[in-house]
């Protein structure tokens, strides 16, 4: 028995492509609905009611496809709205902070998080990292400065790998571990490894996406067969769009809808 409802994924621009695209490098058969809020990007900057509505918002506006789950591709929708959407949906519901979390928690040694300032705020990644490990070092670090440079397209670029070197100067020596704790981070790998090569990277929407494979398997739920399709809707249809998007995702975006969110 399979379940040929598509998984409805969201984020606050179009950052949360990566995690799609994570989804669909395990997952292909899948068929994906994914919502960019990006007229109202960045959340990062947001307090938490403001990002709690936003986040019930696109659960709501995602329902209308009947998914058989909800993937909060953004972690500070996640940080901030996750639980509120867990008592809404009737589909059940992922973020991308505890898959990140689980695996930031087997890390010897103290372990950085780079995130947004409402990431940090909420504290979200201390409590769940310290409820697997007790014990755990962990130092968070807001970059506010990276979602803008990833989402105008300059993922290996020097003024990326000078901001970042500039952030990640104010961690501990001994940290050799981060987690990208913003989905958009992940297309910065390049500028990254530049910034600090040798440094072990948690991606956690690589994480995520294996949490949804395994919850989907626990279910019987999983879609076999061709490819699955993509549906990708936007609040807001910037002129850059399309190719800062399709390079989010690691293949063409194709048609985009526009939504009233």
């Amino acid at each position: 028995m399979t379940d040929s409802r598509p998984i409805g994924v969201f984020d606050s621009g179009v950052g949360g492509l990566t995690v799609v695209h994570a989804l669909r490098k395990r997952l292909p058969s899948e068929s994906i609905v994914y919502l960019g809020d990006t007229a109202r990007l960045p959340y990062g900057t947001k307090s938490h009611g403001t990002i709690e509505r936003y986040t019930l918002q696109a659960g709501a506006l995602l329902q209308r496809f009947d998914p058989k789950l909800l993937v909060i591709a953004c972690n500070t929708a996640s940080a901030h709205g996750l639980e509120a959407l867990k008592r809404e949906s009737p589909a059940p519901v992922i973020g991308v902070i505890e898959p990140g979390a689980a695996l930031a928690a087997l890390v010897p040694g103290p372990v950085g998080v780079l995130c947004t300032n409402a990431t940090l705020q909420s504290g979200a990644y201390e409590k769940a990292i310290r409820q697997r490990n007790p014990g755990a070092e962990v130092h968070t670090l807001a970059c506010p400065l990276l979602v803008p440079l990833a989402e105008e397209g300059w993922f290996d670029d020097p003024i990326t790998v000078e901001t970042i070197r500039r952030y990640v100067a104010d961690l501990p020596p001994a940290v050799k571990t981060l987690v990208l704790g913003c989905t958009h981070y992940p297309v910065l790998k390049a500028s990254l490894e530049k910034a600090h090569p040798g440094m072990a990277w948690i991606d956690s929407g690589e994480a995520a996406a294996l949490a949804v494979e395994k919850l989907l398997t626990e279910r019987n739920a999983k879609r076999e067969g061709s490819r699955g399709e993509m549906k990708v809707l936007l609040t807001d249809p910037s002129s850059r769009l399309q190719e800062v998007g399709s390079r989010f995702l690691g293949e063409e975006l194709g048609v985009v809808e526009v939504v009233d969110i």
